[in-house]
């Protein structure tokens, strides 16, 4: 269980039915947005990205906040009490979400911003942060919070990273992903929803995450000049990223790795804590 109190209003945090929640995202924003983007060319790359984002998402995201209002679930699907509040404070954690800000900060120079019309800037700005508040919401609020409340901060933690990563298979498969890259991309996706998780818990709000997430696909998408879901995410990775680049990725994953040696010791402290209290 988590350190602050669980709302136990409105209905069970089944893990299933959070899990189900995602199956039907992903077939909304995978499916259906593969779907609509295919039925015009590859050479109207915004009209593409547009019909394979704004519809699909836009349906799933209202499905998801209709889901919430339905099953009761509380305010702890949106925020719940920062990192550096709690004992030990750990400020070494905010290290991340900083690191997960300047990863894109230093992929600035593979975007050909000449060649990108401001219309298209905005256009992609607002099909990501579609993307980044529906998917945080379902993961690092929805699924995050059903699985906290029936386990430990561990598997909360490795878990909705990996579903995270499982999610976007779908999307890659129909992008035409070779297996090796799908591999790539799950392994990749999965440090990705380690780093948002920490996102929310450092700053204690789940906007943050959202925000991150946006940014970071919106400048993988401006580089990638992409329209379908998924196309966006790295294929080929065979070439060398630039030294700030490579630099903030090494950091970053140092500094996830790190954090799961924490909260094993957290959780620990919390089942230490929770045996004083019943003997």
């Amino acid at each position: 269980m988590h350190s602050e109190s669980v709302v136990t209003s409105g209905r069970p945090r089944s893990i299933w039915l959070a899990l189900a929640a995602v199956v039907v995202y992903v077939l909304l924003a995978a499916g259906l947005g593969s779907l609509l983007s295919g039925l015009v060319s590859d050479e109207q790359e915004l009209a593409q990205f547009s019909l394979g984002h704004f519809i699909p998402l836009a349906i799933a995201i209202i499905g998801l906040l209709l889901f919430l209002r339905w099953a009761g679930w509380g305010e702890d699907v949106w925020r719940e009490r920062p990192t550096p509040t709690l004992t030990p404070r750990r400020w070494w954690l905010v290290s991340i979400p900083v690191l997960v800000v300047l990863l894109p900060i230093s992929q600035f120079g593979d975007v050909p911003w000449a060649s990108r019309p401001i219309g298209y800037v905005l256009v992609i700005a607002a099909g990501t942060l579609m993307v980044g508040f529906g998917e945080e919401l379902l993961i690092r609020g929805v699924l995050l919070t059903a699985v906290r409340a029936r386990h430990g901060e561990l598997i909360a933690l490795l878990g909705t990273s990996l579903v995270f990563a499982l999610a976007h298979i779908p999307g890659s498969i129909i992008a035409g992903a070779s297996l090796a890259t799908i591999a790539f991309q799950v392994s990749f996706l999965a440090a990705a929803g380690a780093a948002y998780y920490w996102g929310r818990r450092v700053t204690g709000r789940l906007w943050v995450a959202m925000l991150a997430h946006a940014f970071t696909d919106w400048v993988l998408y401006l580089a990638s000049r992409a329209g379908t879901p998924g196309a966006s995410m790295p294929h080929d990775h065979a070439g060398s990223p630039n030294p700030i680049q490579a630099t903030v990725q090494i950091m970053l994953l140092v500094a996830t790795t790190v954090s799961i040696i924490s909260v094993i010791r957290e959780d620990r402290r919390r089942g230490q804590a929770a045996a004083e209290r019943r003997a």
